[in-house]
């Protein structure tokens, strides 16, 4: 009965394909004995090449090395290549921060890739059952995880499958019984102190004298909510592909769509921009966000933030503050990686349209003048306006998006703003009939990022 609900399992998950190599991840508990003992029986149905991999954690003094040797023991047996480790677990998770079951399962598969990538890209093989499964939807369930942790555990991602995860472990140790095999219990799935054994040992119980095989409703229920929750995703998916470019996002394809896709779409960006935990809450905050008027910001990570700037939301690089103050004189040029400021002095002048430069008299004006970038408070008084207006005001009403803003050069002379290059200039030193020499600034912009 088990072997045909396995072999069911991964015929209907695509979990083998004929000549694959399997790394079974072996503790020595019944679970994973059982894998063991069903992976060599499908070896010439499957023509695989089974090994194993066994991690001794060092928590549990001779206990530990008594089921690492069970272990071995087995593997040398069924003439089966045994892979070994030894972490010191509770030194290694104080180090990292981390508590010790998070601890032993990162080292676990780090290792288990490392034998996988020896091995050419083997598979590897680990024991869940139903009843973790039930317990990991449960253990999601009250951390207020999202529709992907109801969904329970995976029965194939990447390189890692799962042929254990439709029997129970009452049906694994059924069918060790029946076959005269041996297994180790580790005591420490005794202790309350974990807390996925608080589930397993009080409140399953609890839930099984309510509704006897409460498991498997549980694990009935998360597939539905798993298959649900693929559908959606691939939708989302669909939107995000006409919404997500390189380096900005529009935020209007997003706001349209009905929540459940929001959140997709919204929890896809976030670990495509490097976001490490996307919590429900990063999610929320993110959606608000994508509503707020333009110049707001959002932060992504150490290195990176979030920028609206209208309907895009363009990832921005964090950078230090740069003071930049240059001199200007005829025939000079003050530049940056982005742009060239010159100026000079000519008696003639030629028509040109456009923001990229700006004529003065230059009988009115001593030079040098002063390139910088904006300042609190900056204004200018317009050409063609009465009055000053403030340059937050110019660059919004223009729409230009702040990191522009931050590197657009501004031309003055002893405190009075000239030139906004590539925007506006002064109606101060202006020319008139009587004007002979021109004093002329001409803004060039070098990145291919315009106004």
């Amino acid at each position: 009965m088990l072997f045909d609900t396995v072999r069911k399992t991964i015929q209907e998950y695509n979990l083998l394909e004929k000549g694959d190599s399997v790394v079974c991840a072996v503790s020595g508990g019944a679970d994973s004995i059982c894998l063991l003992r069903v992976m060599q029986s499908l070896k010439d149905e499957y023509d695989l090449s089974v090994y194993v991999a066994n991690v001794n954690h060092l928590i549990r003094g001779e206990e530990s090395d008594r089921d690492s040797n069970f272990v071995k023991s087995v593997c040398k047996a069924a003439d089966v290549k045994c892979f070994y480790r030894e972490y010191d677990v509770v030194s290694i998770s104080q180090e990292r921060r981390i508590g010790e079951e998070e601890c032993g399962r990162i080292l676990r598969y780090e290792f288990f890739d490392e034998i996988s990538k020896q091995l050419g890209g083997a598979k590897i093989a680990t024991a869940h059952n139903l009843n973790d499964n039930a317990e990991t939807v449960l253990f999601h369930l009250v951390r207020g995880s999202s529709s992907r942790g109801l969904g329970g555990i995976m029965y194939k991602r990447d390189n890692i499958i799962r042929p254990l995860l439709d029997v129970s472990r009452g049906e694994i140790e059924d069918y060790l019984n029946k076959r005269g095999i041996t297994w180790c219990e580790d005591s420490t799935n005794k202790l309350t102190v974990y807390n996925r054994n608080k589930l397993r040992l009080s409140v399953l119980p609890l839930l099984n004298e309510i509704s006897q095989g409460a498991e498997k409703r549980i694990v009935s229920a998360a597939k539905l909510v798993s298959e649900d929750n693929e559908f959606l995703t691939q939708i989302a998916s669909q939107i995000t592909n006409e919404c997500l470019f390189e380096d900005y996002l529009l935020a209007d394809k997003i706001i349209e769509n009905p929540m459940p896709i929001k959140r997709r779409i919204a929890a896809y960006v976030l670990k495509k921009w490097n976001v490490k935990d996307v919590t429900g809450e990063k999610v929320e905050g993110f959606l608000r966000f994508l509503s707020k008027e333009s110049g707001k910001c959002f932060d992504i990570n150490s290195q990176y933030y979030a920028e609206k700037s209208y309907n895009n939301i363009y990832l921005r690089k964090r950078k230090k503050e740069e003071s930049f103050v240059r001199k200007l004189d005829a025939g000079k040029n003050a530049c940056n990686r982005n742009w060239t400021v010159t100026v000079k002095v000519s008696e003639n002048l030629t028509k040109q349209s456009g923001n990229n430069r700006a004529v003065f008299d230059a009988d009115k004006l001593k030079l040098p003048l002063t390139v910088r970038y904006r300042q609190a408070g900056d204004k200018i008084r317009p050409k063609g306006m009465h009055g000053t207006k403030k340059l937050s005001d110019i660059f919004s009403d223009a729409k230009i998006q702040r990191h522009l803003r931050d590197d657009t050069p501004i031309v003055e002379k002893d405190g009075d703003i000239l030139f906004i290059c590539g925007l506006r200039q002064s109606s101060l030193y202006s020319v008139d009939t009587d004007t002979k020499n021109y004093l002329i600034i001409e803004y060039e912009r070098i990145t291919n990022e315009k106004y």
